[in-house]
C-alpha cells in the first residue's frame, strides 16, 4: 500500500512531517505518507499532480491519496468543487472511468482504474475558524513573545496604507495582500522573535530545518525548533491530525 499526499508547497510538508514525527509519533501506524506532491493553488498544477498521483498510484494494489489545500478566503465547497473539477480532468486524461464526486473533508471517496485497482481519496483544508492558510495556523499557535513579527505585521501595513498602498485580500487588485502579510510574520517570528540577533543566520532560519531538523542541505541540527516555538499539540490542529490518522 502506498500513501501519496498532495500539499501546497514544501513549507505545508515540512509542517506536515514534524505533527508526525512530533505531536503524533507514540503511534506508529499513524500517517505513512510514502510520498508528497507539490502543487500551488492553480487548476492547471493540481490537476497535474494529480493525474502523476494517479498514474503512480496504479503500480500499488491500493492507494490513499490526501489533498491539502489552504482555505484561503474560499469557502469550503469551493475548495471541494475545484477538487472534483480537477479530479474529473486528470481521471480523464488517465482514461479513468469518472470518478465519484467528494462532498466534504476527512472522507475518502472510491476512484476506479483500468488495471482493477482501486484509489481512496480525501481532502482537508487548512484554516482557523474556517478561513486562512497555513500561515494562519501558526499564527495562532505560536508559543513565543511575537513583538517582532506583530510590529513588521500592524506598523507597517498602516504606513503602508497611510501612504496610500492598498491592502486586500488574495486574488484582490492590491499592492500587498493578507497572504503576503502572514508570510512575512511567520518570517519575522522565526528569524527575529526566536533566535538571538548572533543566531539569525541561514542555518538556523530554513524552514526545513526548524520543522523536521534536517536543512534543505541535509545539515542536521542539535534540536527541532518548530517543537519549541510553535505548539504542535494545541487544539487548534485536532483537525488535520484526524485527517491524518486516517493514512494509516
Amino acid at each position: 500500500m502506498s500513501n501519496i499526499l498532495i500539499v501546497e508547497s514544501e513549507n505545508d510538508q515540512y509542517f506536515i512531517e514534524a505533527l508526525v514525527n512530533q505531536a503524533l509519533s507514540d503511534d506508529t501506524n499513524v500517517c505513512r505518507i510514502d510520498e508528497y506532491k507539490h502543487s500551488s493553488l492553480d487548476e492547471t498544477k493540481l490537476t497535474t499532480q494529480i493525474t502523476n498521483s494517479l498514474l503512480d498510484a496504479t503500480r500499488n494494489i491500493s492507494t490513499k491519496i490526501g489533498i491539502i489545500l489552504d482555505m484561503d478566503n474560499s469557502t469550503e465547497q469551493e475548495r471541494i468543487d475545484l477538487i472534483n473539477k480537477c479530479l474529473e480532468q486528470s481521471c480523464n486524461e488517465c482514461s479513468y472511468p469518472k470518478p465519484k464526486k467528494l462532498t466534504k473533508t476527512k472522507e475518502f471517496v472510491p476512484c476506479q482504474t483500468n488495471y482493477g485497482s482501486e484509489i481512496q481519496i480525501s481532502c482537508f483544508f487548512t484554516n482557523i475558524d474556517g478561513q486562512g492558510e497555513l500561515e494562519t495556523v501558526l499564527k495562532a499557535i505560536k508559543t513565543k513573545d511575537s513583538t517582532f513579527a506583530d510590529c513588521i505585521y500592524t506598523g507597517w501595513l498602516n504606513c503602508l496604507v497611510n501612504k496610500g498602498k492598498k491592502y486586500g485580500s488574495s486574488g484582490e487588485t492590491c499592492d500587498i495582500s493578507d497572504k503576503e502579510m502572514l508570510k512575512l510574520w511567520v518570517d519575522f517570528y522565526k528569524r527575529f522573535d526566536t533566535l538571538t540577533r548572533q543566531n539569525r543566520n541561514e542555518t538556523n532560519t530554513d524552514w526545513r530545518g526548524i520543522m523536521i531538523g534536517f536543512t534543505k542541505n541535509e545539515k542536521q541540527l542539535k534540536k527541532v525548533r518548530g517543537i519549541e516555538i510553535f505548539d504542535l499539540n494545541s487544539q487548534r490542529l485536532d483537525d488535520i491530525k484526524s485527517f491524518l490518522k486516517m493514512f494509516d
